[in-house]
């Protein structure tokens, strides 16, 4: 809306310019040379298709803005900002952005209602502006290319010896670097010239005599040298954003009429009477009635009453004024007569539109360096804490002088209260570490009544148990990727109390605790008597999912190896006189392969597979995708694909064991070929599933990690086909998009969808090979933790047992 009204005050003070230079070309236009106008209309064009809006502080006209007001009341919000330390040295802010270091209150707004209907008018002006300009530029894009079509369809390349040897010595008298090609074209009203990279210039006939034809050659080459397209170019477009105003209509003919008597003036300089006599001659005999002409040519199309001024030009060789103070002023008034006008604000209620988007509040406190303490209490201040919590006096701590970098918050536990295990904490750390560009942990100092401190600490690696190899940092590119990875948050940690997802990491915090309590030595029988072990078999599946997931091969003989090996025999209702003899018999290590050999003959891997994935499963239905995303599906069977396909498989499922299963998907942007080299744009879908077993649940797969990552796959041609010679793939943080910039160099538009790739297209497509993969395993139960939305998980539950997280 604010574009909108900038294009307002520039159509309003470009239409006194143009009314201004319409007027005086009328009585005093043939006093100065016509080269000055050509000009201004050029400045006057880009001033239209530029909304700069250059105004002053203290504008001296304001259009008053429109006033709103909503019947709200805001609650107290009390922000403390006491204390601060840096680098494990205390010491008391006194202001932070002018505020003192005493608590300041934002004092409730209250207004009433007043009509809107003023502002619901703007708005539906401001989309009939959208509206209307969308089909100016659709009609002229269709008209172009129906014109383009018809030149195609209706010319021929001249190779009369006698038209090109006037032509190239025209050229050679122009100076021309490079000769535009020139053809016939029978159906044209005038000889034109077209083309926005590559010139043409067409005659409408071939019954010019020598003479005739230097001169027309002469002109279309002026026009294609001083780049006419691009200059009536800037003319449509100034029309298509200002369709409304009628003045830049007229401005657009009028300067279309003296870029043509520009053009003659250039032709005719240092001409004789005689010649000029020839020339209008010319310019009569080489305009017929009829025909098709387009604004993006240089044919001539004015009228009777335009062609008379024309010929008067052609034949004044008078002596002509310069115009440089009528340039100056007109070039003042359109491009800084808008300084002098401010649009007054829309007063309205503003804080009710901060409330409700405090994901935008939180995207604009985006960090580089976790030493700026202001910007860290201003992220701080935008998250709340659980009930019962507080701010402590002592504020925030920053450490900033060695890695790894980070922050500490000091907090108070009333009495009475406990501290919040239900992910709270973690949620809003994983937050601060996405928003805070070179901090590696976070941590709460949380005292209670009793004077003790407890800390609780988060760091990156807490963030890959939920997001895979994907970089919190990396959530942050663009407000969308924010806004999902804050679904993806409220998912995780803010379901109810007997949520799967939430008792698996219920489990991950009482692991850790049981751990702590232990020591180094482990004993069944004190484990079986803790308190929290107890609570943590209560969490059932989710606890069990959550072990097995955490488990390896290699996992060390230690308490925390023992401690998950008996839960989950537990949990898998091995019988209590049984589990004491195994944990004394085997390893943890031992007993989990022992465990994965029997998914093993249930879980077999994702492998490219033509046999297998023939395009015979998707008649049996797919989940809605583009039809350009559909390339990316394991059924579509090439020598590219199958390139791409194994090169994926071979990269992700290095590290994978027997019931781990990696399914790949790549959306791809762009493919290009060249003789024995072929390289792959694409964004790379990897999601990892931990294939389980549980009492109540039966078998599941677990999606335990994943990454979407922009890359380039290059490959070489050998005798078995393509092989992959590089893989470069996008840099985290910082470095995210100039790394994509840098590998999709020389490739129009790639980098740009990489970039900002759709990231619904890349989980429907990840999805559906899923699909794929279980065809006929319709007793597996699929978990996901990556938040999709619910018409997307609707879909996808048509095809398999799914559960969204």
């Amino acid at each position: 809306m604010f574009l909108f009204q900038s294009v307002i005050k520039i159509s309003m003070f470009s239409s006194i310019a143009i009314i201004a230079l319409g007027v005086l070309t009328r009585f005093i236009g043939k006093q100065y040379g016509v080269k000055w106008r050509y000009f201004v209309w050029l400045i006057i064009g880009l001033r239209l298709i530029v909304p700069i809006d250059i105004t002053l502080p203290r504008p001296v006209v304001e259009i008053p803005g429109i006033q709103t007001k909503a019947e709200t009341t805001y609650p107290l919000k009390t922000i403390p900002l006491e204390m601060n330390k840096i680098s494990g040295s205390s010491f008391t802010v006194d202001s932070i952005q002018g505020q003192s270091a005493e608590n300041k209150e934002i004092q409730p707004i209250e207004t009433t209602d007043v009509s809107m209907g003023m502002r619901g008018i703007l708005d539906k002006i401001w989309i009939f502006w959208i509206f209307g300009m969308f089909i100016y530029f659709l009609y002229q894009s269709v008209k172009y290319e129906r014109f383009l079509r018809d030149l195609n369809r209706n010319s021929r390349s001249i190779r009369d010896a006698q038209v090109l040897e006037v032509y190239y010595d025209a050229c050679q008298e122009m100076c021309m670097k490079q000769r535009p090609e020139i053809f016939y074209c029978g159906v044209l009203p005038s000889p034109l010239c077209t083309g926005f990279f590559r010139k043409r210039i067409y005659l409408n006939h071939e019954e010019y005599d020598k003479n005739q034809l230097r001169y027309i050659l002469k002109h279309e080459l002026v026009h294609c040298k001083r780049q006419d397209i691009w200059y009536k170019s800037v003319l449509v477009i100034g029309k298509g954003i200002h369709f409304f105003n009628p003045f830049v209509y007229w401005m657009g003919r009028l300067a279309e009429q003296d870029l043509e008597y520009s053009c003659d003036t250039l032709v005719l300089e240092k001409c004789s009477l005689t010649q000029r006599q020839d020339y209008g001659l010319t310019i009569l005999s080489s305009i017929r009635r009829g025909g098709q002409t387009n604004p993006f040519s240089t044919a001539f199309n004015g009228g009777k009453e335009a062609l008379k001024v024309r010929i008067d030009y052609i034949f004044d060789m008078g002596k002509k004024k310069r115009g440089i103070p009528l340039f100056i002023s007109l070039l003042f008034i359109v491009w800084f007569g808008t300084a002098f006008v401010g649009c007054g604000k829309i007063q309205e209620n503003q804080g009710e539109e901060e409330i409700v988007d405090s994901v935008a509040m939180l995207y604009e406190c985006k960090l580089d360096y976790i030493g700026n303490h202001v910007g860290v209490g201003a992220i701080l201040s935008k998250l709340t804490l659980p009930e019962g919590i507080r701010p402590s006096n002592e504020g925030i701590e920053l450490f900033t002088k060695e890695e790894p970098y980070g922050a500490r918050q000091y907090l108070i536990l009333e009495k009475g209260k406990e501290i919040s295990k239900d992910g709270w904490f973690e949620r809003d750390a994983m937050i601060f570490l996405a928003l805070v560009e070179n901090a590696s942990f976070f941590e709460y100092a949380i005292t209670d009544a009793n004077g003790e401190e407890q800390i609780l600490h988060f760091d990156r690696e807490d963030g890959a148990k939920y997001f895979g190899e994907t970089d919190l940092r990396s959530m942050v590119i663009d407000i969308d990727t924010f806004r999902n990875f804050m679904k993806e948050l409220d998912q995780l940690f803010l379901a109810g109390d007997e949520d799967y997802f939430l008792n698996k990491i219920r489990c991950s915090s009482l692991l850790e605790e049981i751990v702590n309590e232990m020591g180094d030595t482990f004993s069944y029988e004190a484990l079986r008597e803790n308190m929290k072990y107890e609570e943590l078999l209560k969490l059932g599946d989710g606890a069990l999912a959550e072990l097995l997931t955490r488990f390896s091969k290699d996992q060390p003989a230690d308490t925390r190896g023992y401690i998950m090996m008996a839960a989950c025999l537990k949990l898998l209702n091995t019988p209590d006189a049984t589990i004491p003899n195994l944990l004394k018999e085997m390893k943890p290590g031992q007993w989990f392969e022992a465990y994965c050999a029997l998914d093993s003959v249930a879980l077999e891997p994702f492998v490219y597979d033509e046999e297998r994935y023939g395009e015979d499963l998707e008649k049996r239905g797919m989940v809605s995708m583009k039809s350009k995303t559909q390339q990316g599906l394991i059924t579509r069977h090439s020598d590219v694909m199958k390139a791409v396909y194994t090169a994926m498989i071979a990269r992700y499922s290095e590290d994978i064991d027997n019931r781990q299963v990696q399914i790949v998907a790549p959306l791809i942007s762009h493919i290009s070929q060249e003789k024995d080299k072929l390289s792959v744009y694409a964004v790379i879908g990897s999601s990892r599933y931990s294939f389980l077993r549980t009492p109540n649940l039966g078998s599941q797969l677990i999606e335990s990690g994943g990454s979407c990552i922009p890359s380039r796959l290059d490959f070489q041609w050998k005798s078995n086909g393509w092989a992959l010679v590089e893989w470069i793939e996008a840099k985290d943080g910082s470095y995210y998009v100039p790394s994509i910039e840098e590998m999709c160099k020389g490739v129009d538009g790639v980098a740009k969808d990489l970039i900002s790739y759709d990231q619904r297209e890349m989980q429907m497509l990840q999805m559906q090979n899923l699909i794929f993969y279980l065809n006929g395993k319709k007793d597996i139960t699929v978990y996901n933790v990556t938040y999709m939305d619910q018409k997307d998980v609707q879909e996808v539950q048509k095809y398999i047992p799914y559960v969204q997280g």
